[in-house]
């Protein structure tokens, strides 16, 4: 008997395909196990990305590159002549049943005439990350023009699901982040030492508090910090104390951190940080490290698992107490186990298939 065609999806990315390797990628290779999937990603047409940070993929996804225009962010001609080549990328939307947008000004691309589903899967607060006013006002105008016309709305978090709710009344679902159930690593055992390593994963950038790395050092002369992700030249401190390591490769984290003696959080509290549910960890819990964080509201269901701290003097503080305790994690084996079980991308994945089966 022939097997039945897989529906076709036309995942339209907001990060570039080789771009360190996060949702959209994830949720791409799980879609592509139920669904025909083409995935269509922003490439800078003046200059490619160095990092090549995906692991191995499902040879089944096509792939679209949109090449963006230098200045399309911030010139209105620029970027009406991107739109329009992106367009004519896209010009076969009619043959997908539907199409997931997970960045807001890909609904442009979209014609009215579209008979399909659309979904919107939102991870940021896209607004606030705007680098400029015109591109502000552009997101969000796009932004209120996608939820209207989506058959249905993810959100990331609880953060988002308020703000999106009140700009449309439609029913919105929460699907949070999560991590790959294959990299569990044993929960580390606490231990006194001479010297001690604090690692963070992930980019680098204006929300990453610097200025707190920096006076740990100098108060503590037994802790050594590794940073790893992308980073700002801006950001990379010359104290031989806080090591920049570069970009990692994703499968490779787990064997590269696992003898340090704890992963850390230091994000600088603002709009953009208050609407993220961080991968990140997800991802240290699966490590089996001690955890640090900076605190916001979203987070709060990590509290069982995370040490927290708000200002600059309650990490002195806790750093203190976890440098003599030989920094142990929060959580067991038991709880690290249970806590994956409920919280990994298969688990996320279930609920997203779910939802677009039920509004097709």
């Amino acid at each position: 008997m022939q097997q039945a065609a897989k529906k076709k999806v036309l995942y339209i990315m907001g990060i570039d395909w080789e771009w360190i390797y996060q949702r959209p990628q994830i949720i791409a290779a799980y879609l592509s196990r139920d669904y025909d999937v083409t995935a269509a990603y922003p490439v800078k047409i003046w200059g490619r990305s160095a990092i090549k940070n995906v692991k191995a993929e499902p040879a089944e996804i096509h792939k679209v590159k949109l090449w963006t225009l230098p200045f399309q962010r911030k010139s209105r001609l620029i970027g009406s002549i991107a739109d329009w080549y992106q367009r004519i990328r896209l010009k076969n939307y009619q043959e997908y049943e539907y199409i997931y947008i997970s960045y807001p000004t890909a609904v442009e691309y979209v014609p009215m005439d579209y008979r399909g589903l659309i979904i919107y899967d939102c991870v940021d607060d896209h607004v606030q990350m705007c680098p400029n006013e015109h591109m502000r006002r552009k997101v969000k105008r796009d932004e209120e023009i996608l939820l209207q016309r989506s058959d249905a709305v993810i959100v990331s978090s609880q953060n988002l699901l308020q703000k999106k709710q009140k700009i449309c009344n439609k029913t919105m679902k929460l699907v949070r982040n999560g991590t790959d159930p294959a990299k569990i690593c044993a929960v580390k055992k606490a231990a006194r030492k001479k010297q001690y390593v604090i690692g963070y994963a992930g980019t680098i950038a204006a929300w990453f508090d610097h200025e707190l790395i920096v006076e740990s050092i100098q108060k503590h002369q037994d802790l050594e910090y590794h940073l790893i992700g992308p980073c700002d030249t801006f950001y990379q401190e010359k104290n031989s104390r806080i090591i920049y390591d570069g970009v990692i490769e994703h499968a490779k984290l787990p064997s590269y951190v696992k003898d340090y003696d704890c992963m850390i959080m230091p994000f600088i509290v603002n709009d953009i940080v208050k609407a993220v549910d961080p991968v990140k960890l997800y991802e240290y819990i699966a490590f089996g490290k001690c955890i640090i964080s900076v605190y916001y509201e979203e987070l709060e269901h990590f509290a069982e698992y995370v040490y927290f701290y708000r200002t600059e003097e309650e990490y002195d503080v806790l750093i203190r107490t976890l440098i003599k305790q030989g920094f142990p994690p929060k959580y067991n084996g038991k709880q690290q186990k249970e806590f994956l079980e409920q919280n990994n991308w298969q688990e996320r994945y279930k609920i997203i298939h779910q939802l677009m089966e039920q509004i097709s």
